[in-house]
């Protein structure tokens, strides 16, 4: 809907719109959050992010023996006091070890009758300092806490921390961050001149702006219920700039017998893709998990497997080449390992190479489980990712982004931003693959968490693009639903529509000052102007970017 501005001398007032959040920002006077990391290991730490905030102290260091009496192990921890409930504490700390070439240590948050919680993890080495950040999130206030570290392998290891910070933010105060950046990483100003053939400003002139496509790529699974399903078809398109398939362009899905190739589904699924200029990502080359390869690939001899690897790329690649932005090569590679088992340690490394010579344009991801959801999970910390990407990349591989899937019960905010953070450093765009909640949780509080992980991705500087993993079959959804079988919303499709809309300018009518410019300050994506003046009008189209700082659009009557 369009709303025109009361009178013809409020266009002045447009330009104290603009810097309305500017003005808000300068008055706030909590913390600014900190996205600074570091993943190489240093021989001298860095000062404490927020001069350490509310920690206060050095850590104390608990002597203790180690498993066999061979000697005195020194842990070093953290007492917190008065945890406030409903705080989020941004956590970071330098970290070096004793006694051991390298070992993965979790930053470890007790609470009295809570289970013990990972609220950060790192790969530490011998002789130099590794950052750790991470935080959490009080469910209840709690007169004090501690925090202490030790190794993820119950490895007796010496620990040693310096440089530690805790810094607490009120829910409100984390929101001022997420629009601070949202505002700054995912908007620009405009202003729009409308001058006559003779080049002279024009005042008053009639101003109509509609956003009509959005740049940053938000989307969902889907599933072959689409195919030929008119309502999901257009409760789909009403909001979604991307997608994903489910399972159809999958390795089982497309060759569940051997040499019987069979992509009937997705090229289906991809021609309501193509009609509707959806992005599509692809989803997945290989899996490395053994329940979902193929049955007849588990007894090929190695040889026979290569060639079948083979045959699988130039198939997909030749196929579809150009229709998917994006192809997950390797699927959980940092849980499973079916093809490095038969095909030696650099399967993967060749996986990269062999795809991107057969479509140097593909745009290629490592896509995995649990790096960004926990630090619990030993086998996916945000420090072994970084290592696996680091490796294939000296090896030769060309990729170009990081799926992290997002699978979460209770998100924990902090942890989340702080291993973003961390991936920043890599300079690879970051996608949040496969958003959903568990369906342990009741609709709302799955509405509620989801609302908490969509704002923390899209306000994240680093974070490229959001898929929800929210594909409907007639049996339901995987884990999250936005709607029932009939597309009426649940709670968590609520908060879907409510974010969309607070996420793109929308449309609305308005006149030139006396310079004849109208501004405003809107997303990034296309945008449809009008411009009016007497008999006179243009229509015509413009796009907003990242890479500009305003935007400045020239009309002439």
């Amino acid at each position: 809907m369009k709303t025109r501005s009361m009178n013809n001398s409020s266009s002045f007032c447009i330009l104290v719109l603009l810097f309305t959040w500017i003005c808000l920002a300068s008055s706030y006077d909590g913390p600014l959050y900190d996205f600074s990391a570091y993943t190489e290991c240093k021989l001298q730490p860095e000062d404490p992010l927020y001069g350490g905030g509310v920690i206060g102290e050095e850590a104390f260091y608990s002597r203790r023996p180690t498993g066999d009496d061979s000697g005195i192990l020194f842990s070093p921890a953290f007492v917190l006091h008065n945890v406030t409930q409903g705080t989020i504490y941004s956590f970071s700390v330098w970290v070096k070890i004793d006694a051991a070439e390298a070992a993965s240590i979790k930053a470890t948050l007790m609470i009295e009758n809570t289970k013990d919680s990972c609220i950060g993890s790192v790969s530490a080495k011998r002789g130099c300092w590794s950052f750790l950040k991470g935080g959490f999130v009080s469910r209840s206030p709690h007169n004090s806490a501690v925090i202490y570290f030790e190794s993820t392998d119950a490895r007796d290891i010496d620990i040693q921390v310096t440089s530690a910070s805790l810094q607490p933010f009120t829910e409100e105060q984390w929101r001022f961050n997420q629009q601070y950046q949202i505002n700054t990483e995912r908007k620009r100003a405009v202003t729009i001149h409308v001058s006559d053939k003779q080049g002279s400003r024009l005042q008053g002139a009639t101003i109509s702006v509609e956003q009509i496509s959005r740049d940053f790529p938000f989307g969902s699974a889907i599933a072959k219920s689409i195919i030929g399903n008119t309502p999901y078809q257009k409760w789909f398109v009403k909001r979604f700039n991307a997608a994903v398939f489910e399972n159809e362009l999958k390795w089982n899905a497309t060759e569940a017998k051997q040499g019987q190739l069979n992509y009937t589904l997705a090229d289906e699924m991809l021609e309501f893709i193509r009609a509707n200029q959806i992005t599509v990502r692809g989803h997945n080359i290989f899996w490395e998990d053994p329940k979902y390869i193929p049955n007849w690939l588990h007894n090929l001899t190695a040889s026979d497997l290569q060639s079948a690897v083979n045959s699988r790329i130039q198939s997909l690649m030749s196929k579809y080449r150009n229709d998917f932005i994006h192809w997950d090569v390797n699927n959980e590679n940092l849980h499973y390992d079916f093809y490095e088992k038969k095909l030696g340690p650099n399967a993967t490394l060749e996986f990269f190479k062999t795809v991107h010579g057969s479509d140097p344009l593909a745009t290629l991801f490592l896509n995995d489980y649990n790096v960004v959801e926990t630090c619990n999970d030993v086998n996916s910390t945000v420090d072994k990712f970084i290592t696996k990407i680091n490796e294939l990349r000296r090896g030769g591989a060309i990729m170009d982004g990081i799926g992290l899937e997002s699978h979460f019960t209770v998100p924990n905010l902090a942890l989340v931003r702080a291993i973003l953070d961390k991936f920043a450093t890599l300079g690879l765009p970051i996608w949040l693959t496969e958003v959903d909640i568990s369906n342990t949780l009741d609709h709302e509080t799955q509405a509620l968490y989801l609302e908490q992980v969509l704002r923390e991705g899209f306000s994240h500087p680093s974070v490229n693009g959001i898929m929800l993993w929210t594909a409907i079959s007639p049996k339901g959804c995987y884990q999250m639903c936005l709607t029932d079988n009939s597309f009426n919303n649940l709670p968590a499709g609520d908060i879907v529509d409510k974010l969309l809309s607070e996420w793109q300018t929308g449309a609305f009518e308005n006149q030139t000052n006396e310079h004849g410019s109208y501004s405003f300050y809107g997303f990034f994506g296309d945008y449809k102007v009008t411009a009016q003046y007497g008999n006179s009008s243009s229509t015509s189209t413009f796009s907003l970017s990242r890479n500009e700082e305003t935007k400045h659009y020239n009309i002439q009557l």
